[in-house]
């Protein structure tokens, strides 16, 4: 079939929705937060599309029980790629290991390398890979790094005691009471004259059952985890066993053509690419020829995604998102299949201006080899190049769920839907105040000698009390300077008193950092429960006289808790485990989603349950509470920031980027504070319409006019225009990016030759 079909489509918000999908086709989903059109993607689309799959090879028979839709004709296999998929954590996954060109390069020194000891037997490629237990330097446990503490610098005078370090290190007394019974006696001594042992001891701690005692590395370690700017004092130490090379002895003495396989992984894919480039074809085997020629083609292909500047070491958690999505871009467009239906979650996130085009070019290879792409996007470059437009809509929530045009972009651009207006500029972003005149140049926090990642050493002055816009290519140092190093010393500044290499940070109360990171590390952490009224939802149904009739206290009204169905444990169903790490979810026959035990559901708080409650949107809570002001106050807050589409129990983990920052933003604007607050954002627009971009922009401004700050690293070109100032990192990303290449107000960026933002500030 050259088409999908669909009929009585009904998932979450979705209203029995009838659709029909060009294939072989760059199909672009849109809509506001909340519209449904992720749950159009991937909840029918994606899963059915593999569930047909896996049923056809009789793996998912008598699995399929929700009712979703009636009828899906024309649908093939799918492959979707999720933002929260992409994430990775994993400190021994690199762009060499993710992409698999250390996996060939393994291969090519196993075949073609040269080992010095003429006596040694010839090796396999697994001790050529850091990531196989014969392979890893023993030293480092194939890191290549380490952190240590460096104590001259953390005690450097000679008259310092082991009470004062503890101080200076801000011990809780809790810790100082168990550190006193253990080292009371050596309170008073200098640290430098503690017997050695015992020194030793102080710094390193002990180990019982594997467990660390209490200690020096584990405090500045917890410290370092925490974001605090301890860099001075707990360094990164290169393995001064492989030099970084994460590989063992027996690698190292392996050659080829003058490298060792660790040298090579340390070069940028662009200097790798033109070390290849220089071997002569006649001096390598049959089988290193077409290894190379394998490995030259992947790097042509990523140096084009413009990643050029990454190494095979670098791991993949320190990547910006921009550079992760073009990375797993590549990996499905190596694969040269067709017809298959790839569904991508925003691939334009993270990305600059510049950058986008060539990813859009991308995606239409993808298409061009034969396949269906569906994009869930709100990205104006990519709306206006797809095939297709399918906008769900009108609103969010209950308002939402049902198709509000489809088509191509020429009428799409004619059409009155809430987010068509953008494009045809009926509706206009909301202009912020502007500050530009009025801002006190004194008034700042000035960094000085930034220069972590590919920073270098650079003095940059933050303007307080308006908003500061940080920009630049993807890779460009933004993180490093915001997160990594402006952050961290703010954190330090105010536990210690003091940091060194930053000034001004008297000038706020306080600092709220609101990044992309997902909110709630439990899965069953929701938004009532991240913002903190769960508890005060369960103990009211816990007042409620059925519950004291049975005597049931809030413990039975937690879905992890007493109140938890038995058979599923609360989770409201089974997951059914394919492989070790793929698996399908099968709805619980016993509480049919509802996660709780039956006792649990017989006590009503105005005839609502505590599964209704949950299932009630933040819209809805708010008119349900109306009368509970500690429930109401925060809800109030979401809705206001149009997160009202959300439901009170839906999975944390289901939050985009975006949302899960307003998330966080609404809990931090529900504290009680004095003002004159910091807030850092990391690209909020993720996940954003329009329409939603423009009411964050209004509470952007509405913060600062309330005496506020504001610093938000952002590519969204609306949002930089509405700055007040902005800070340009580049020229490129990598080894190329880290200095500051533009800054002023939006103005000035347009007259600056120098500014890679400027030239988009003035198209758009």
């Amino acid at each position: 079939m050259e088409q999908i079909n669909i009929h009585g489509a009904r998932i979450h918000n979705l209203k029995n929705i009838d659709l029909t999908i060009p294939k072989h086709e760059l199909v672009v989903i849109t809509g506001i937060s909340g519209s449904g059109k992720s749950s159009l993607a991937f909840d029918i689309l994606f899963e059915e599309g593999k569930n047909q799959y896996l049923r056809s090879i009789g793996i998912m028979a008598g699995l399929d029980n929700e009712d979703r839709f009636d009828t899906i004709e024309g649908i093939g296999p799918t492959v979707a790629v999720h933002q929260n998929t992409i994430r990775q954590s994993n400190p021994r996954s690199t762009v060499g290991t993710k992409t698999g060109i250390l996996n060939q390069l393994a291969l090519i020194y196993a075949s073609d390398g040269k080992i010095l000891d003429e006596h040694m037997e010839h090796l396999s490629p697994s001790l050529f890979l850091y990531t196989t237990a014969d392979g890893m330097c023993i030293s480092c446990k194939g890191r290549g790094s380490y952190y240590d503490i460096n104590l001259k610098q953390l005690v450097p005078d000679k008259t310092t005691t082991l009470l004062e370090v503890y101080d200076s290190l801000k011990v809780t007394s809790g810790f100082l009471r168990i550190l006193k019974k253990k080292y009371g006696m050596y309170f008073d001594t200098s640290f430098w004259q503690l017997p050695e042992d015992i020194q030793d001891e102080v710094v390193y701690g002990t180990y019982d059952n594997g467990k660390q005692s209490y200690c020096l590395e584990r405090i500045l370690r917890n410290a370092y985890e925490k974001g605090e700017d301890v860099e001075e004092v707990y360094v990164k130490i290169i393995c001064p066993d492989c030099h970084g090379e994460r590989v063992g002895d027996d690698a190292r003495k392996v050659f080829f053509h003058g490298k060792r396989i660790g040298e090579l992984a340390q070069m940028t894919l662009e200097g790798l690419l033109d070390y290849l480039n220089g071997i002569p074809g006649e001096e390598l085997s049959q089988f290193s020829k077409n290894a190379i020629k394998n490995v030259r083609r992947k790097l042509n292909q990523l140096i084009k995604f413009r990643l050029g500047h990454l190494t095979l070491y670098r791991e993949m958690s320190s990547l910006s998102g921009g550079e992760v999505q073009r990375i797993f871009l590549h990996l499905h467009l190596e694969s040269k299949l067709d017809s298959l239906i790839y569904v991508f979650d925003e691939p334009m996130a993270g990305l600059h201006p510049s950058e986008k085009q060539s990813m859009i070019e991308a995606i239409k290879e993808l298409r061009d080899l034969g396949n269906t792409v569906i994009v869930v996007e709100h990205d104006k470059e990519m709306i206006s190049q797809a095939d297709h437009i399918i906008e769900i809509g009108p609103k969010a929530g209950i308002e939402g769920g049902t198709v509000v045009y489809q088509g191509d972009y020429k009428d799409y651009v004619k059409a009155d839907t809430l987010l068509s207006k953008y494009l045809s500029h009926k509706c206009d972003m909301p202009q912020c105040e502007s500050r530009t005149d009025t801002f006190d140049k004194k008034d700042c926090i000035i960094l000085k000698h930034a220069n972590i990642h590919c920073l270098k050493d650079l003095t940059v002055a933050f303007p307080l009390h308006v908003m500061v816009g940080i920009a630049g290519l993807s890779g460009s140092g933004k993180s490093s300077l915001i997160e990594d190093t402006l952050l961290k010393r703010i954190t330090s500044a105010r536990k210690y008193g003091h940091a060194s290499g930053i000034t001004g940070v008297e000038r706020i109360s306080s600092f709220a950092k609101i990044s992309q990171e997902p909110i709630g590390k439990s899965a069953i952490s929701t938004p009532a429960s991240y913002i903190g009224i769960w508890d005060k939802i369960r103990e009211l149904f816990a007042k409620q006289p059925e519950a004291k009739i049975r005597n049931m206290n809030a413990g039975y009204f937690s879905f992890h808790s007493k109140g938890a169905c038995p058979d599923c444990g609360g989770s409201g169903y089974e997951r059914i485990f394919l492989t070790s790490n793929f698996s399908v979810d099968k709805l619980c026959p016993t509480c049919h989603g509802k996660r709780f035990q039956e006792e649990s559901l017989l006590v009503k708080y105005k005839e609502k349950t505590i599964t209704d409650v949950l299932e009630m949107s933040i819209i809805e809570a708010v008119f349900f509470f109306a009368d509970q002001s500690n429930i109401a106050k925060p809800l109030h807050i979401l809705d206001h920031m149009g997160m009202g589409y959300l439901t009170l129990g839906q999975p944390t983990s289901s939050l985009s980027g975006g949302e899960a920052q307003r998330v966080k933003l609404a809990k931090e604007l529900g504290k009680q504070r004095g003002g004159n607050m910091l807030y850092v954002l990391d690209e909020p627009t993720t996940g954003l319409s329009m329409y939603d971009t423009a009411l964050l922009l209004k509470l952007l401004d509405h913060l600062v006019t309330n005496g506020n700050s504001v610093i938000i690293i952002e590519h969204n070109i609306d949002v930089l225009k509405n700055c007040d100032y902005i800070i340009e990192l580049g020229p490129e990303g990598g080894d190329m990016g880290g200095e500051i290449i533009a800054k002023g107000t939006p103005e000035q960026l347009t007259a600056n030759p120098n500014s890679k933002t400027g030239r988009y500030l003035i198209c758009s």
